[in-house]
């Protein structure tokens, strides 16, 4: 009699226990964010070579807070850091602070510039309706061959990719591969060689000047 007492209990409360369906039923569903661009910054050990008496890494960071963050108005925008390794160094958001208050990233090694992308592609085919990405680089992928990236960049291809090259008399970026990238993707390709054609180029790349997405394709 009590174990049946016990039964007809828990079973009453069991009734009682809001459903998985109910749950979810309170639950809003995320919105896919309408206009994302992804900045994919190079901060392998080449960039801390000098372009007009400064490092280039240095100088890179501080004309995203000139040029770029300015311009940014309605965008969701971060940063992509990729050198032995890649991950976020300024996660996705409408908050110009998110950028304009932290100091230069830190330098690494090598340029694992395919983790990069790949992060970056991955994170807008869940997130995004429509994307581009800036890539700013000096060197080589060391992590996967270009010709992986130009294949991935295919399968993705409705994302642009404006790529800009940047250096001053050698470097070891690679002007024809950058340039297929961009062309795959429908971005631009540009090379820069002075502080004053860097800062003129991430300008002209920014939202406010240059509004061209791609519909993100859901996987």
């Amino acid at each position: 009699m009590t174990t049946e007492l016990t039964n007809k209990g828990l079973l009453a409360e069991l009734e009682q226990r809001p459903s998985v369906r109910d749950l979810l039923n309170g639950i809003k569903i995320q919105e896919r964010l309408d206009k994302v661009l992804v900045i994919l910054l190079d901060c392998s050990g080449s960039m801390s070579a000098q372009m007009d008496g400064q490092r280039k890494l240095d100088i890179s960071w501080q004309v995203f807070k000139s040029e770029l963050m300015p311009n940014m108005a309605g965008w969701t925008y971060g940063v992509v850091k990729f050198e032995d390794d890649a991950y976020w160094e300024v996660l996705p958001s409408q908050d110009i602070q998110a950028l304009l208050s932290k100091g230069t990233p830190r330098l690494g090694g090598s340029t694992a510039m395919g983790k990069g992308l790949t992060i970056a592609w991955n994170w807008v085919k869940q997130n995004a309706k429509q994307a581009r990405f800036i890539m700013l680089t000096d060197g080589l992928p060391t992590d996967i061959p270009k010709q992986d990236i130009l294949e991935l960049a295919r399968k993705s291809s409705s994302i642009p990719i404006d790529t800009v090259g940047i250096g001053s008399g050698t470097f070891s970026y690679d002007p024809i591969f950058l340039a297929e990238l961009s062309s795959v993707t429908g971005g631009l390709f540009v090379e820069v060689g002075t502080v004053k054609l860097l800062a003129d180029t991430i300008k002209r790349l920014s939202p406010a000047e240059r509004p061209l997405l791609g519909p993100v394709k859901e996987t």
